[in-house]
């Protein structure tokens, strides 16, 4: 292959106009995990975000990374200010859903987010990560190109066209490539111990009784144990690499919904488990779902046209 051709297919892969189905529906995905976020966050708000929690603000501020924001810091700490900033992220929750004026509804959902994990993240796990890191990269996408309130304004205004304008995915490239390398990196990190080499990590993940959600007879067999560690590895790995290649990707990905709904039976992970499942409609290929979309229009329309015609029918 020549350098040139390389580049071109470089600039193509990054650039190269893409439908934009795939972005929305990870928008839609991730609207619904900010509203399971928000609930999480309301239920005990005082405790663990007003200014007589468990945690003061002045600790945030001292033990937070030094780079940290937060709109904590810049407004008077009180309780209602607290639940304002949370009525806030629910409307942008809402909004992002929605797709009701996508990007500053992302924006604000974004930093009503950070605000409130910067003030007490001695409480936050992997998931409040992903959430953080995937709603950046979706400002950047054209989310609310279908499927939204936007959508579905210019279309009464007769802006939109027939078929949404395929966009740049440079944005959806990053997310993607982000996806990947939290599992590359997971799978790493993994095999420098020993326990999931030996096949006998999931035992005694499964033995910490304030992760076990339901005990499982079958998770006291050894032998499948360490096939479900290692098959563990083997799924991972695969969603960090064989998921780029067509001809496997939708197996990986099926393989990924399997192993996380797996681990939200077995464990109490809050959010992590469905934040993955989620991201994972960002794998899925734009040409894909735009034909799916085609396919479910074609079906449809095949299906009303007759009851369509014997409608006129009988009002002639």
């Amino acid at each position: 292959m020549k350098l040139k051709t390389l580049f071109n297919n470089i600039h193509d892969f990054i650039f190269a106009p893409q439908p934009v189905y795939t972005v929305a529906l990870l928008r839609m995905g991730m609207g619904l995990l900010l509203l399971f976020n928000w609930l999480m966050i309301i239920t005990d708000i005082d405790v663990l975000y007003g200014p007589n929690g468990i945690i003061s603000l002045q600790t945030a501020q001292q033990y937070g990374n030094p780079f940290r924001f937060s709109l904590f810091d810049y407004i008077p700490h009180t309780e209602k200010n607290t639940f304002t900033l949370a009525i806030i992220n629910l409307i942008a929750s809402v909004a992002v859903l929605t797709g009701t004026f996508t990007r500053t509804a992302v924006a604000i959902a974004f930093v009503t987010l950070v605000s409130f994990h910067h003030r007490n993240g001695f409480i936050l796990n992997s998931a409040d990560s992903v959430l953080r890191i995937f709603l950046f990269f979706l400002f950047f996408t054209p989310s609310g190109d279908v499927w939204s309130f936007d959508w579905l304004r210019k279309k009464w205004n007769g802006e939109a066209p027939p078929v949404p304008l395929e966009k740049s995915p440079w944005a959806l490239r990053l997310i993607q490539i982000q996806f990947c390398t939290v599992y590359i990196a997971t799978v790493l990190f993994k095999i420098k111990g020993e326990k999931w080499i030996d096949g006998s990590a999931i035992y005694i993940a499964t033995r910490i009784d304030d992760f076990v959600r339901f005990p499982l007879p079958l998770l006291n067999d050894m032998t499948t144990i360490k096939l479900l560690t290692w098959s563990t590895l083997v799924v991972e790995f695969a969603l960090g690499t064989l998921v780029w290649f067509k001809e496997t990707r939708y197996w990986v990905l099926l393989a990924g919904v399997g192993l996380h709904l797996g681990i939200e039976y077995t464990m109490s992970i809050p959010v992590f488990e469905w934040a993955m499942i989620v991201i994972m409609v960002a794998m899925l290929d734009p040409r894909d779902v735009a034909n799916w979309v085609q396919n479910i229009r074609e079906r449809n329309f095949t299906a009303l046209r007759p009851k369509f015609i014997r409608f006129r029918q009988k009002s002639v």
